[in-house]
Formats: structure tokens, sequence, C-alpha cells
């Protein structure tokens, strides 16, 4: 793609050319898609999707419904993914039209490239099923609206039914993910600080747009009053402090984060934010971009200072906002100097030879072939092997249940076993599997417990007080190109004495 043949006077060729652009982004998406097979995080979802409900445990509902339905009409596995890639070409989209309206369509399709060439933009917000798509197509769509709200200068008809389908866009983020809440306070500073935006304070509709966005987030609230406010209290209790004050793991968690934007991309979006705040206090754009993103950056960047727990993708939502200030930035004249085509193939090529790898390493194991792991260390790619051996194992075809001791391996037992044989996590952490049915009804009945093959003897240490007995397990060993990987223990576990006592209220 030749930027410099981008102009901000050519609207119709740079629609044309981000089409085509996020065209081969969903294509690339849907190669990498059907490579793989889910995850943990996936398969869980997935498996926990299959009720529908008003709400989950572990996040509000939108991308579990989605998840749900997909699965209905496309089958559980990674065909479930394709609603996911479909929502993220929209989002590509929209972040182009976004930065068009504000900084021009040179801009847009600088900003539609790097989101698209960022490993998580591509992979789990674009490809997997994971509520940070969902979230991610919302806040770009509230983003887009309130532009149009706050820089065209629409009528005031047509800026009350701005506010309104803002209000719903926000929503829907909600309806994603808890951490919309931060986007949202960003819109309202950037009311506050606009001297030509903070009229709206006085008025109506930006309230009406925050009753709106209540209404759509009403069935998590209303899930979470029937279950104790069990989600607020789980995700809650990740920020809580732990340990005394942790400077070192606000580093760490900077350096997640640069791993997961990647170092070539990192560093020119970090220039760009501090080029939009330093320009925010003349140009209400930029202020915009910047209020929308700093709030999640900041707060989930520090939240390990106090020694609470974090994870570095829970900053990208605030990153999302950057791109914008990245085209900007870079379409700017004196930005000329920068070959921004040499910048977008090579960032294309070693993302491609990420994926390439990632996907090499999962389907054959050549590079832990290649050099040993050492101790401690897990190969991440292993998550995405296929349980489906299990279903051969007559521990399990004899069961009229299945039981993990991990939530995680819950997902994965329940997607390989089917959606006809219901999977139970004894726990202290079953999360949303514990929703799933009562344990209390399967009082009497024989179960398959199935855990990792060394941890046997401690499961049945752990589970003896809920069945009669146990029959000696059986080894179940999955592979990948053609060598045994993960070694699996069923255990034929006889007549479930009692019900497991969950954690939370169900």
């Amino acid at each position: 793609m030749n930027f410099a043949n981008v102009t901000p006077g050519v609207e119709e060729n740079g629609s044309r050319r981000a089409l085509a652009l996020v065209a081969v982004f969903a294509l690339a998406r849907l190669a990498f898609a059907a490579a793989l097979g889910p995850g943990y995080d996936e398969s869980y979802t997935i498996v926990v999707a299959r009720r529908l409900d008003l709400s989950y445990f572990d996040h509000p509902p939108l991308h579990q419904w989605i998840a749900h339905f997909a699965a209905l009409a496309l089958g559980e596995g990674a065909a479930t993914r394709l609603p996911f890639v479909v929502l993220f070409a929209a989002t590509g989209w929209l972040t182009f039209a976004l930065t068009r309206r504000l900084f021009g369509a040179r801009a847009g399709i600088i900003a539609l490239v790097a989101l698209n060439l960022t490993p998580f933009f591509f992979a789990s917000a674009g490809t997997w099923v994971v509520p940070d798509g969902p979230l991610d197509f919302a806040l770009v769509g509230a983003a887009a609206t309130l532009a149009r709200l706050f820089f065209d200068r629409p009528t005031p008809r047509a800026a009350f039914g701005l506010w309104l389908a803002a209000g719903l866009w926000l929503g829907l983020a909600g309806l994603s993910k808890y951490n919309a809440a931060l986007p949202a306070l960003g819109v309202l500073g950037f009311v506050a600080l606009a001297p030509r935006q903070r009229p709206w304070l006085a008025r109506p509709a930006p309230y009406l747009a925050a009753l709106a966005a209540l209404v759509v987030v009403a069935p998590a609230l209303i899930w979470n009053a029937r279950h104790g406010w069990v989600s607020f209290a789980f995700q809650g209790a990740r920020a809580e402090a732990a340990g005394g004050w942790r400077p070192d793991r606000v580093g760490a968690m900077a350096i997640g984060e640069i791993a997961f934007l990647s170092p070539w991309l990192a560093a020119p979006l970090v220039a760009a934010l501090i080029d939009g705040a330093r320009r925010a206090a003349r140009d209400e754009r930029r202020l915009f971009l910047v209020c929308l993103a700093l709030p999640t950056i900041v707060v989930f960047t520090l939240t390990p200072l106090w020694g609470a727990k974090g994870l570095p993708h829970w900053s990208t939502p605030g990153w999302l906002f950057v791109y914008p200030l990245l085209g900007a930035w870079l379409a700017q004249p004196r930005a000329a100097m920068l070959n921004l085509r040499k910048w977008a193939v090579a960032s294309a090529a070693l993302l491609a030879a990420l994926v390439v790898l990632v996907v090499g390493q999962a389907t054959t194991g050549f590079a832990t072939r290649l050099m040993a792991l050492g101790s401690g260390a897990v190969d991440p790619t292993l998550e995405t092997l296929d349980w489906g051996a299990l279903r051969a194992a007559p521990g399990v075809q004899g069961a009229a249940f299945a039981v993990a001791t991990k939530w995680m391996d819950g997902g994965k037992i329940g997607l390989a076993l089917g959606p006809d044989k219901p999977v139970f996590v004894f726990s202290d952490d079953p999360r949303g599997i514990a929703f799933l049915a009562d344990s209390a009804d399967f009082v009497g009945r024989d179960a398959a417990i199935v855990v990792a093959w060394d941890r046997r003897e401690a499961a049945e240490a752990w589970l003896a007080p809920y069945f009669a007995a146990f029959d000696p397990p059986q080894l179940v060993t999955l592979q990948r190109g053609g060598r045994d990987e993960i070694a699996l223990a069923v255990i034929p576990a006889r007549g479930l004495t009692r019900a497991f006592p969950l954690p939370y209220p169900r």
C-alpha cells in the first residue's frame, strides 16, 4: 500500500483502499482462525454459552450470546470464531471512518493498517471467541458517533439523536466488558475539559444517553442482582491490594503491553499519544481521543502497583483510541521523511512471521523439538490441542457426567465431550461452569474425573468425600505431530454421594 498516494482530499479513493484493506485482513484472520483450535478461554466460553442467560459469571453476556448462536449455526469449535472476525472487520472500518473524520483519509489508512498489524488486535480481539472483539467494535462505534456530534456541528435534533446513539453504543460496550466504564468516564472528562462542549453538561441529552446505556447493560445488572453481585465481586477482587507496593510489577505490566502491541508498533503509538497529549490543550480532536484513551491505559498499567493482579490486555481498549492519533502523527508533513510503505511492509512481515511461528508450533511442535523448554516453562500453544480423544475412553462413555478440578480443563473437557454430557468443576474456582447444571441432580450417578496424569492421586484424595469409590485410572494421551504431548487421567468415579458446595450463589 503506497501511503503517499492517499491524500486528505481524495476521500472516495481512501474509502476504496480502506475497504480493500479490511477485506484482506479479514481473509488473513479467517485463515488464522481455521489453523488453530480453540484455547482454554475460548473453549470455556463456548461451553458456558451453551446456556443462554441474561449474563454470566466472568463478563457481561454479549460475546457469550454471539458464541451461543454461532455454535448453533456453525458448530462448536473454530467455526464459532466467524462472527468475531466479521465484527473486527467492522471495527477496522469504523476506525478508518473515525480517523478520516478527524484527520483525513491518509491518517485513516495509516490507523487502519497499524491496528490490523498489531498482534493482539489481529489475533485475540480480531479472531478469538473472547469479549474484546465486541467491546472494541462498540467502543469505536461510540467514538465515531460522538465525533460527529462534537465536530460536525449537527442540528439540535440531530445532536439529540447522536447522543442517544452514542449511549446505545456505550451500552453495547458495557454489555461486552465491565471496563467499558473507563472510556465512558473519558467522554465525561472531555465534555468537562473542552470549552465548546461544556454546555452539554446543562442539557438533558447526555443524561438520557447515559440512561440508554444503562438500559442496554440491564441484563448484566439483573443477573448479578439475582446472584449476589458475584461478577462484580470476582472482578473487584482482582484489583484488591495484596502484598504491599510493587513498582516492579508495573514495569512487568508495561513490558506485557509492549509485547501485546509489538515493539515496532508500541514505540510509535507511545510517541503519538505523547504528541496528542501535548497538542490537546489547543486541539479538541486530539483532546477527545486522549480522554478516551488515558483512563484505561493509566488505571490498568498502574493496577499492579499495589500488588493487585493485572493482565496486559486489560489496557488495550485504551490503546485502541491511540491509533487515530498515530494516523494523524504520521500523516503530518514533518513525517514525510519516514518511509511509511517500508514501515507497513516490515510490520506486516514481522506479524506474518509471528503467525507462521505460532501456527507451526501449535500444529507440529517443531520449536520444542529443536530446543527443549527450560524447567518450569510451558508451551502456550499446547492449549489449542483438541481433547477429542477423551470421547473414546471407556471411563467417559459409561459416565453420566464429567468432573474437572480446574475451570480451564472444564472448558476443554466440555467442548470435547459435547453438550450431551454435563461437566462440573469441583474446586473453589469453578467460574461460570458452576451455573450450567446443579450437581445435586446427579447424586448417586457415576462420573468420569479428568485431570492431568501427574495429578491423578491428588485428585482422588480431593474428591474422595464426594464419591463412593474409584476405579483404576485410564491413560489418554493427546498427540501433536505424531508425538505424545499431554497425558490425561480418566478416573471412573462410582456414585456421587453429595452435591459439591459452590463458593458463590448460583
